[in-house]
């Protein structure tokens, strides 16, 4: 009867709603009337990888910009950091979103090396981050409830590297080398694995440090040993340099094969030049008609094609917004409040057609996304033969 009384009385002044977000397991975000949503975003903005983050900048502000910055009636502000894809920016930069109280979400960060940090501040706090490009397997797999990715995991794009050249390419030997991150060298070491276990020789397993501008001396320890590929995991920068330099020292015959790190026409074919004809690297199946028809509009209003992930952080960006207008209750007083953890479950049992095609996400939150391989022909990307 006392309970019956209390539902009663809240009902008479309105309160239910408030009460029932009250129970959010994380928490609620309140926005006033009149003040707009915050998302946040972070990537790579100067420096070696800025080529990209730029690019999934251009994604995140295309998805605002087709959604008129709004959503309930409310307007979202995009909050821009660059985190220049490390641990230290990337964790400062959590903490910094975290105390606003207008904020909501995260599109990021870019690089696996500052969203796995960083995630350790946002699930603490409740938030959501959805990263349009940390694919490193270890981001999804510590059972975190709050982080999603619009890209793949890596666990996956090793092995589609390593069966493709056992198998279809039929290589019989492989030099390793990696950048030593928390991205490059898991994709490297699940290439190692199943090229070995798909009867491969691993001649020789190097890691090396990001930043350096000579390679030549791991490749000339590499040259007599005669392997029929050199697979790098890790970022185009250094990817240029390892596949130019390979020609450098006389190895010459070596297929060069990578991973989406190098799946880049500015930063990895142009950097490249010559020594990235013939190159292979995994990155998504493309979304056919539905992305063909996306990059056309994206061109059109950023003024160049997309460079890698922009397709990624255009869907990461509605997955959020979707999932606000889901669960977002505008109160009697004109605000609007979202429970955290309702936001998180609606991101996850979501399902729309994106630019990547259709967009989702597992209960581990990884997306939906197949990986494939592709070959650098005529200085273009294609989808290398022999896949179904």
């Amino acid at each position: 009867m006392k309970k019956m009384f209390v539902i009663l009385t809240m009902l008479a002044f309105g309160l239910l709603g408030t009460f029932t977000f009250a129970e959010d397991e994380w928490g609620t975000i309140t926005i006033p009337k009149g003040k707009p949503i915050h998302l946040g975003f972070s990537a790579a903005l100067t420096g070696d990888y800025a080529n990209l983050g730029l690019d999934e900048q251009d994604g995140v502000e295309m998805a605002l910009k087709d959604k008129g910055h709004e959503v309930l009636g409310f307007k979202v502000a995009l909050l821009v950091e660059d985190d220049q894809c490390e641990g230290s920016p990337s964790m400062a930069i959590a903490e910094k979103f975290s105390a606003d109280p207008l904020f909501v979400g995260i599109i990021g960060h870019m690089c696996s090396g500052g969203s796995i940090p960083a995630s350790k501040t946002f699930e603490k706090n409740g938030y959501i981050m959805i990263s349009p490009s940390s694919t490193a397997a270890e981001y999804t797999a510590r059972g975190m409830q709050n982080v999603f990715r619009t890209c793949f995991n890596d666990a996956i794009q090793g092995k589609v590297g390593a069966r493709y050249a056992r198998e279809v390419l039929k290589l019989k030997t492989a030099a390793v080398i990696h950048d030593k991150s928390q991205y490059g060298q898991p994709i490297a070491e699940n290439f190692k694995s199943t090229f070995e276990e798909l009867g491969g020789k691993v001649v020789t397993f190097e890691g090396v440090t990001r930043g350096d501008k000579d390679y030549r001396p791991i490749l000339t320890k590499i040259k007599p040993m005669k392997p029929k590929a050199v697979y790098f995991g890790g970022m185009a920068a250094e990817g240029t340099l390892i596949a130019r330099q390979m020609r450098d020292v006389g190895i010459k015959k070596a297929l060069f094969i990578s991973d989406d790190g190098c799946y880049s026409v500015p930063d990895f074919i142009e950097g490249a030049g010559e020594a990235s004809e013939g190159a292979y690297v995994t990155f998504a199946r493309p979304a056919s008609e539905e992305f063909e028809a996306w990059s056309k509009r994206f061109e059109e209003w950023a003024g160049n094609p997309p460079v890698v992930f922009s397709p990624q952080s255009y869907d990461a960006t509605n997955a959020i917004l979707l999932a606000i207008e889901k669960v977002g209750k505008i109160q009697d007083d004109g605000s609007l409040v979202i429970g955290k953890k309702a936001l998180a479950d609606a991101v996850r049992s979501n399902r729309f057609q994106g630019a990547t095609g259709t967009v989702g996400f597992t209960d581990t939150g990884d997306s939906l996304s197949e990986v494939i391989v592709w070959k650098v022909e005529n200085k273009e990307f294609i989808i290398a033969p022999g896949q179904e």
